[in-house]
């Protein structure tokens, strides 16, 4: 059997594990060699097995698209970007070349991790001068929107770290934009639910509500305005969006909605490099997680807080109410901490290596599983200050970017602040963790030659006094909670890749779901099934899914805990575990991403 095919996805249990090998006999009696197996009509594409490699997404056609990259050779790099261009198409309302993100790389030969920002930015000089209080609180402008990092950032990180050309790897996003694909379901509700962003603007309404009408679950979706701008992209690289024809027209766009941003904004534009992904470690194993503005600084702390638990054998806190305040409360310390001390490094000086240091954390997990929910949770106080430029060591060849203190000024905690997340490991054992967003569901709305425009970019009207515009770079990004991680074991080799879209959710889930793999031992698909906690930190109020013990929740409301209850579906998790020889990929089935590989 070719190593292209697809594996049966696995279940537990004698029966299963006889039905999955009559599956593999019949298709291999029925198909010619190299054909893909089917998915397990149970897990519809949300599980795979192989023993190569994987893409998870948000979208199949997207992961098909990285796929198609790793079959013809490419690294998990090519195949990162294409799933992410890929996404800009089949998933507009999360992401798109209008909006930005950050990616993490393992490159496993050379055993070094890299990292690109490229959120949102935008350029200080600009914003000085602009009159805030001439716009009330329902008034249209787009002072939200920066400039968008997506396409340079991804292209930089093709071009350092990938093998294939950019007309390669974007040639799945230009078919998809040019040929159409179906109006899915969420799709389709998310056009309905946002009729005011995409009628504003004559291009959105053709596109999305042709005749004045939403799309609707089943008709195709064909953009042909962005096949154009992707396919100049392809053929003449960054230049093409961020020069030019394109970049005047969305300044244009901008300046006439009270935007300042000006052509110069574009062009010198640049990707961040200069950031080392956070390093820490849990039993072992070591966890690389997204520098600031970024929130790895939560993982890491987090995992810290937990690691001399031994939860495994506490039990699930679905199952323990002991387990549930020992998570629940480390969340509430760390939650506390990301809103205290999240913002753009070169702004804002912050002691990240004493906030993830093993005195810091000792002293914090005093008041983690007191078995009391206390009513306020504040943030710790470091005993001193680090300046961004004062990089400490944490292993042989990585440093720890620091980070600044963005209070009020992170991104919100609401649900309904949407991103996309892929995660990739090719047959090398090389990884990529990637997060991409326009902030808010379809962004601005703002529409310029077929993508819209994100709504991430930070404000600088919370910029009071004159000091605080000073600062040794000239564009600012918000603080943002996308938290693109790697984890790696001890061999150094990667064991999980992980990241999720879901605002202030994004690092409460990517944690609970790394506990249920590294700590409980959980399949990773069992892993993304477990009910989640969302608590508050200013507040004894905790937020769950369906699936705990109601004894549990009796005890732990005796505890103090304000139980809540949450609907499903926000912190969708894709994520990719190799072990054993086997690649295992998940797509979170509360939402319509599916993995590919073999």
């Amino acid at each position: 059997m070719s190593k292209r095919r697809f594996f049966a996805l696995e279940k537990y249990g004698a029966a299963n594990l006889i039905t999955a090998l009559m599956l593999l006999l019949f298709v291999g009696c029925t198909q010619q060699d190299g054909a893909r197996v089917a998915d397990n009509e149970s897990d519809r594409g949300k599980r795979l097995v192989g023993t190569e490699a994987m893409v998870s997404s948000a979208h199949p056609l997207a992961s098909e698209a990285g796929l198609k990259m790793l079959e013809q050779g490419g690294n998990a790099v090519d195949a990162a970007v294409a799933t992410a261009f890929a996404l800009n198409v089949v998933e507009p309302n999360m992401s798109g070349i209008g909006g930005g993100g950050s990616m993490l790389v393992w490159n496993q030969e050379n055993e070094e991790a890299d990292y690109v920002d490229f959120y949102t930015a935008k350029r200080a000089d600009s914003y000085k001068e602009v009159n805030y209080d001439q716009y009330g609180e329902d008034d249209f402008n787009l002072l939200s929107t920066g400039i968008p990092g997506t396409v340079d950032g991804l292209l930089q990180a093709l071009e350092r770290h990938g093998t294939m050309s950019r007309e390669q790897v974007m040639q799945p996003a230009i078919q998809y934009a040019t040929e159409g694909f179906p109006v899915y379901m969420t799709l389709a509700q998310f056009i309905r639910d946002e009729e005011e962003k995409l009628t504003r603007y004559e291009g959105a309404q053709k596109t999305f509500y042709p005749d004045g009408e939403p799309l609707d679950v089943g008709e195709t979706l064909k953009q042909p305005e962005l096949a154009r701008t992707l396919k100049a992209i392809s053929e003449s690289g960054a230049s093409a969006f961020y020069e030019g024809e394109n970049a005047q027209d969305i300044v244009e766009v901008l300046n006439d909605a009270g935007n300042p941003a000006a052509v110069e904004d574009f062009a010198n534009y640049e990707p961040q490099w200069d950031k080392t992904p956070l390093k820490g470690s849990y039993k072992g194993k070591s966890i690389l997680s997204a520098p600031l503005p970024q929130t790895g600084m939560y993982i890491i702390q987090a995992l810290s807080l937990l690691e001399p638990f031994n939860l495994r054998e506490i039990g699930l806190p679905t199952e323990s109410a002991e387990a549930f305040d020992i998570l629940t409360s480390t969340m509430r310390l760390t939650n506390a901490d990301r809103r205290e001390y999240v913002s753009d490094p070169n702004w804002e000086d912050i002691p990240v290596n004493e906030l993830i240091s093993d005195e810091y954390i000792s002293a914090r997990r005093d008041s983690v599983g007191m078995g009391t929910a206390a009513e306020n949770v504040g943030f710790g106080k470091p005993s001193q200050s680090v300046s961004h430029n004062d990089m400490g060591s944490v292993s042989e060849g990585m440093t720890m970017a620091s980070v600044t203190n963005g209070k009020t000024l992170s991104s919100s905690e609401k649900t309904g602040g949407e991103t996309t997340h892929i995660s990739v490991i090719d047959s090398e054992g090389n990884a990529v963790s990637l997060s991409t967003t326009l902030s808010h569901v379809f962004g601005s709305g703002a529409w310029v030659n077929g993508f819209i425009l994100n709504n991430s970019g930070f404000d600088f009207s919370y910029l009071e006094e004159e000091e605080d515009w000073e600062s040794s770079h000239p564009y600012r990004i918000r603080a943002s909670t996308i938290s693109p991680t790697i984890i790696l074991d001890e061999n150094n080799e990667v064991r999980l890749v992980i990241g999720a879209p879901g605002g202030g959710r994004i690092p409460t889930a990517i944690l609970q779901n790394t506990l249920y793999v590294l700590e409980y031992g959980l399949d990773p698909y069992d892993a993304v099934l477990m009910p989640r906690i969302f608590p508050d930190y200013e507040e004894p109020d905790v937020e769950i899914e369906k699936g705990f013990d109601p004894y549990v929740l009796k005890n732990v409301r005796d505890m103090g805990y304000d139980i809540q209850a949450l609907s499903e579906g926000y912190a969708r998790m894709y994520l990719v575990m190799q072990k054993n020889g086997k690649v295992i990929g998940v797509a979170d089935p509360r939402h319509d991403g599916e993995v590919r590989g073999y």
